[in-house]
C-alpha cells in the first residue's frame, strides 16, 4: 500500500474524530435522555448513547482505577482529560473480562441505565502486528534468532517504525527496525545458550504517517527449552492503576525477571508485596505514545514461563456477540478513533433495541 494511502486513511480517521467532536460538551446534559431511551429506536439515538460512552466519565469519574468500585453511571472518559475522546486506561482495562477486577456485561448495563438495548463494544489498534520465527541457528555459545514482522491495517500494509524486545529468564535485549512500504520488517537477535527456558518477543509498531499510531504483537517460543505453555498458564497478571496484582496458579513459583516495555522504554517492576501465591509490583508511567506490556519470567520447578498482559488491556470484547447473531439487520455500528496515554486506538459500539 502505498504511504499516500497510509496518509489518507489517517486523514479520513482525524476528520471523524473532528467532526463528531462537537458533541464534547453533551455528557452531563445526557443522563435525562439515558433514562428515557429505552422507548427510542432510531439511529440517531443508539449514535447519542454511543457517544456519551466515549465522552462521559461515568460516575464516580475515577470508577476505573478503585478496584472495589463499580460504576453507578457508566463512561469511559479520562477525568479532567484536555480534549475529548480521551479515555482513561484503567475504566477500558476493568472491560477486560481476563481482569480480576473487571465489571461484567450486567454490570455495564445496570450502570448505563439501559433496559432494551443489547450492545458490544471492542477495542484494539488501528492495525496489526505480526511475528513469524524464521530461522534459528545454534552457533554453540549462542543462538542466532531471526524473524519476519508484518504491519497491516485490514489487510493494507502499513509503513512502521519498529522497536523489538526479547526476553528469555532475566535476559533482555532490543534492537530496533522497520517495515517497508509491503508492510515486511525483520529482526534478528542472539541469545547466549548458558540461558534457556521460555521466551518472548514483543515489537512495538509505530505508524510513520502518525506516531501516535502504535501497535504491538508477541510470539513466545522455547530458547533450549520444551515448547512453552500459553499465555496465563502459571500466573495470573491484573494491571490496574500502574499497579500489577499477580496471582500464581501453583505452590512455590520462583520469579525471575519483572519488567515494562513501551515503544522507547522498559524498566524492571518494583515488588510492593509477596506472599506465597501473589505478589504486587508498580510499573512506571511511561511518557510515551505507546501501550505498555507487562512480563513476568520464571520457574515452576523445572517449567520456565514467561508470562505477560498489556496496558491498558487491549485488545478487548464485552458485550453481545452480534456476529454470532442470525438478526443483523437493526444493529447499529458506530467506531471511533479514541486516545489511550497519547495513543491512538480503534472503538467500536455496535448496539440495538431487543425485547
Amino acid at each position: 500500500m502505498p504511504a499516500t494511502s497510509i496518509d489518507t486513511f489517517f486523514a479520513c480517521s482525524l476528520l471523524v474524530v473532528l467532526v463528531v467532536s462537537v458533541m464534547a460538551t453533551m455528557p452531563e446534559a445526557m443522563n435525562p435522555f439515558l433514562d428515557g431511551l429505552a422507548d427510542k429506536n432510531d439511529t440517531e439515538r443508539l449514535q447519542q448513547l454511543a457517544q456519551y460512552i466515549v465522552l462521559s466519565t461515568g460516575a464516580p469519574a475515577d470508577w476505573g482505577n478503585n478496584r472495589d468500585v463499580s460504576p453507578t453511571d457508566f463512561g469511559l472518559a479520562l477525568n479532567n482529560a484536555s480534549t475529548p475522546y480521551t479515555l482513561d486506561a484503567d475504566k477500558v482495562t476493568r472491560l477486560n473480562s481476563r481482569n480480576a477486577y473487571s465489571i461484567n456485561y450486567a454490570q455495564l448495563l445496570d450502570a448505563l441505565k439501559v433496559s432494551n438495548i443489547a450492545l458490544e463494544i471492542h477495542i484494539q489498534p488501528l492495525f496489526n502486528t505480526s511475528i513469524n520465527l524464521m530461522s534459528s541457528t545454534n552457533n554453540g555459545s549462542e543462538t542466532n534468532y531471526n524473524f519476519e514482522i508484518t504491519t497491516q491495517n485490514s489487510g493494507l500494509p502499513v509503513v512502521s517504525n519498529m522497536s523489538c524486545y526479547l526476553i528469555v529468564r532475566n535476559f533482555v535485549d532490543n534492537m530496533t527496525s522497520f517495515t517497508n512500504s509491503s508492510g515486511k520488517g525483520a529482526a534478528a537477535f542472539k541469545v547466549p545458550n548458558s540461558i534457556n527456558g521460555s521466551a518472548l518477543l514483543i515489537v512495538f509498531a509505530r505508524a510513520q504517517a502518525n506516531p501516535s499510531v502504535v501497535s504491538f504483537g508477541i510470539s513466545s517460543f522455547e530458547h533450549d527449552a520444551q515448547v512453552p505453555e500459553v499465555n496465563d498458564t502459571f500466573a495470573g497478571l491484573n494491571p490496574l492503576d500502574y499497579r500489577l496484582n499477580v496471582s500464581f496458579d501453583y505452590l512455590n513459583e520462583q520469579v525471575l525477571g519483572a519488567y515494562a516495555f513501551s515503544y522507547s522504554y522498559w524498566a524492571n517492576l518494583t515488588m510492593l508485596a509477596n506472599t506465597t501465591q501473589t505478589a504486587e509490583y508498580s510499573f512506571p508511567h511511561f511518557l510515551d505514545k505507546s501501550t505498555t506490556v507487562l512480563v513476568l519470567t520464571g520457574l515452576n520447578g523445572t517449567e520456565s514461563f514467561a508470562e505477560w498482559v498489556s496496558y491498558p488491556q487491549i485488545p478487548l470484547d464485552i458485550g453481545v456477540n452480534f456476529d454470532s447473531s442470525n438478526s443483523t439487520e437493526n444493529v447499529a455500528s458506530f467506531t471511533y478513533i479514541v486516545t489511550i496515554d497519547s495513543a491512538s486506538y480503534k472503538l467500536q459500539i455496535n448496539c440495538m433495541e431487543v425485547g
